[in-house]
């Protein structure tokens, strides 16, 4: 039961890169106006790490870099998961009947 990678690679790529893009767009509302912590923790978890409000450089690159590459894994495991069952799925669907 072999399955191809290239497509989970996909998979996992777009789904992160959709986790960016959730956690930039949740950042420039929350610079602007308040936002439902429970929305906020349950969409991008890792935001948590921002409250230790860093003061150097080096430690704002850190945690920025800590919190939108969690986004990034998460909703990429997230999405390859979902990918996994859409083949399996769509395997079993496929498959001809003896």
């Amino acid at each position: 039961m072999a399955i191809r990678l290239r497509g989970l690679k996909a998979w996992f790529l777009v789904s992160g890169c959709i986790g960016i893009v959730v956690a930039l767009v949740l950042a420039l509302l929350a610079s602007t106006r308040s936002l439902n912590p429970g929305l906020l923790l349950t969409l991008w978890p890792a935001s948590i790490v921002g409250l230790s409000d860093p003061s150097t450089l080096t430690a704002k690159i850190l945690i920025g870099v800590y919190e939108f590459g969690g986004n990034f894994l998460l909703y990429g495991v997230i999405g390859t998961g979902l990918g996994l069952v859409f083949r399996l799925g769509n395997r079993a669907t496929t498959k001809p009947n003896p």
